[in-house]
């Protein structure tokens, strides 16, 4: 999960907890923000992170294998579709 995070140009804290922190680039369409409503609007929920002073991060805790792979889908759809939006 972490190499497909970083395949997809994010940043992962390293741990051994059943959960990943993703840090979002935090440019213009990439904030951890943006991205959480765009997995919400897929019924994807990643718990923000702000109250820890990290409001360009995402809490995913590891779920099954297929929720794993639709995170990681919606993920990498979220970063192609709005690194496209910045190239515009």
């Amino acid at each position: 999960m972490q190499g497909e995070c970083e395949e997809l140009g994010l940043t992962v804290t390293p741990g051994v907890g059943n959960f990943l922190l993703i840090h979002f680039p935090g440019k213009a369409g990439l904030s951890a923000r943006q991205a959480d409503a765009f997995l919400l609007s897929r019924r994807i929920v990643l718990r923000r992170v702000d109250n820890y002073h990290l409001p360009d991060a995402l809490r995913m805790t590891i779920g099954s294998a297929q929720e794993c792979r639709a995170t990681m889908k919606a993920l990498g759809t979220f970063m192609q579709q709005e690194a496209g939006n910045g190239e515009k």
